[in-house]
C-alpha cells in the first residue's frame, strides 16, 4: 500500500495526501458532527451535522494546502524548485529541493505560510460576522470554526522552534547575525527540541491527570518535533560536508559501456546484473549517445525485453543531465532530487569520466560517519 496518494498538480507542483492524514479526518468529522454542530443548533439533523463536519474539514485541507503554498511559491520565486505538497497528520509539508541560498530568502519562504493562515482567519471571521448578523447560526459556526483553526494553525507555526515556521524564522535571524547556516540550524533545533519535551511531557501530565485525550495529542506531536528537529539538523551538517567535497572524490571512473543495438534482455543479464552497475553509458563510433539505466529497464515488460533494444529507450545525450568533475556534491544531491533521477554521467571538455549516484553519494557519507567516530581529530 502507498503510503501517499496523489490528487494532481498547482501550479506545477505535485498534490498528495499521506494515508494518515485520512485518520484525522475522520476524527475531526465525527467530531464536528457530533458535538460541535450539535451544541450549535440542538435540532440539526444527524445527515446535516455530518455534512456540516465534512464540509468544515474539506475546507480545512485547503486552508492547510493554502498555507503550504504560501511556502511553495515564495521557494519557487527564490529559484527553489518544489517537487511537491503533501497533508499528513500534523498538517503538510513542502518538499523543496534545496535550501535557501541565504537568510532573506529562509525569513520570507517561512513567515509565508502562517501570514496565509492569518488572512484566511481574517476573512473566515468577516464571514463569520456577516451570517452571524443574518442569524444563519449553522454557516456562522462553520466560519467561526474555520477562522479559530487558522489563526491556531498560524500561532503554532510561529512557534520559534524548529522545524516548524517560527523556527526557521529564528534559524534566518540567526543566520544572517553570525553568516553561519550550520549555527543557526543548531541553536534553532535546540530551541525546537525544547518546545518538543515540553509538549512531550506536558502532554502525557494531561493524560495521567484524566483530561480527554488531548495530552497524547501534545505528546504525539512533541515527538514529531523532536524527530523533525534532529533529523533537520542532520540534514544540514550532511549538506555543509557535501558543499565541501568535489564530484570527482566520490564518482566512478571504472565503468562498463553498451552498444545501442543490445537488447534489454542481453542489458540486464549480461551487464547490469553481473556488474552491479544500474546504469550504462551508451557508445556507438566511439562517442557517447546516452545513458541506459535500470529504471528505463524496469518500464519495458519482461516478455519484451528480447525485442526491445537500447536504443528505443535510452535517454539521448541532448537530454541527460550531467555534471562537471568539479561541481561539489550539494548540487549533485539537488539535481537528482530536483530531477528525480539516480546516476548523472560526469563529463569533462565533453567527454565521459566518470558516473556519481545516490548509491555512491550514501556510501562515502558512510564512510565519513565510521571515519569521524574512529577517529574524531580526522578533518576533510
Amino acid at each position: 500500500m502507498k503510503s501517499s496518494f496523489k490528487l494532481g498538480r498547482i501550479l506545477g507542483i505535485e498534490i498528495g495526501i499521506h494515508v494518515s492524514w485520512l485518520i484525522i479526518f475522520a476524527l475531526l468529522s465525527w467530531s464536528l458532527a457530533v458535538a460541535y454542530y450539535p451544541a450549535i443548533d440542538e435540532n440539526i439533523s444527524p445527515l446535516t451535522a455530518w455534512v456540516l463536519g465534512i464540509t468544515s474539514c474539506l475546507l480545512l485541507f485547503g486552508s492547510v494546502l493554502a498555507h503550504e503554498l504560501g511556502h511553495s511559491i515564495v521557494a519557487i520565486r527564490h529559484g527553489i524548485p518544489v517537487k511537491s505538497i503533501t497533508l499528513f497528520i500534523f498538517g503538510g509539508v513542502s518538499n523543496l529541493t534545496k535550501e535557501p541560498d541565504n537568510p532573506g530568502a529562509e525569513f520570507r519562504m517561512a513567515i509565508s505560510g502562517p501570514a496565509v493562515s492569518i488572512i484566511l482567519a481574517l476573512v473566515f471571521w468577516a464571514f463569520e460576522a456577516v451570517f452571524s448578523a443574518l442569524d444563519a447560526t449553522l454557516a456562522s459556526g462553520v466560519f467561526l470554526y474555520l477562522a479559530q483553526i487558522n489563526a491556531m494553525l498560524a500561532i503554532f507555526n510561529l512557534i520559534p522552534g524548529f522545524p516548524l515556521d517560527g523556527g526557521r524564522v529564528l534559524r534566518a535571524i540567526i543566520w544572517n547575525a553570525s553568516n553561519s547556516i550550520k549555527k543557526a540550524t543548531r541553536i534553532a533545533a535546540r530551541v525546537g527540541l525544547g518546545f518538543a519535551y515540553l509538549l512531550i511531557f506536558g502532554g502525557i501530565a494531561i493524560a495521567f491527570l484524566g483530561i480527554g485525550i488531548s495530552g497524547l495529542w501534545l505528546a504525539l506531536i512533541g515527538w514529531f518535533m523532536a524527530t523533525a528537529a534532529q533529523g533537520s539538523y542532520q540534514q544540514t551538517v550532511i549538506s555543509e560536508i557535501l558543499s565541501a567535497v568535489n564530484v570527482s572524490r566520490v564518482m566512478r571512473r571504472e565503468f562498463k559501456t553498451i552498444d545501442p543495438d543490445k537488447t534489454l534482455y542481453q542489458t540486464l543479464h549480461e551487464y547490469i546484473l553481473p556488474l552491479n552497475q544500474r546504469a550504462l553509458p551508451v557508445f556507438e563510433n566511439g562517442q557517447l549517445t546516452g545513458l541506459i539505466s535500470l529504471s528505463d529497464i524496469k518500464k519495458i515488460p519482461t516478455d519484451k525485453l528480447g525485442q526491445t533494444y537500447v536504443r528505443q529507450v535510452m535517454t539521448p545525450l541532448e537530454k541527460l543531465q550531467t555534471v562537471a568533475p568539479e561541481e561539489n556534491l550539494s548540487s549533485v544531491v539537488n539535481m537528482l532530487q530536483s530531477k528525480d533521477i539516480n546516476q548523472l554521467p560526469v563529463l569533462s571538455d565533453g567527454k565521459l569520466v566518470g558516473i556519481i549516484s545516490r548509491t555512491s553519494l550514501i556510501e562515502y557519507l558512510q564512510m565519513r560517519q565510521e571515519m569521524e567516530t574512529n577517529q574524531p581529530d580526522v578533518k576533510q
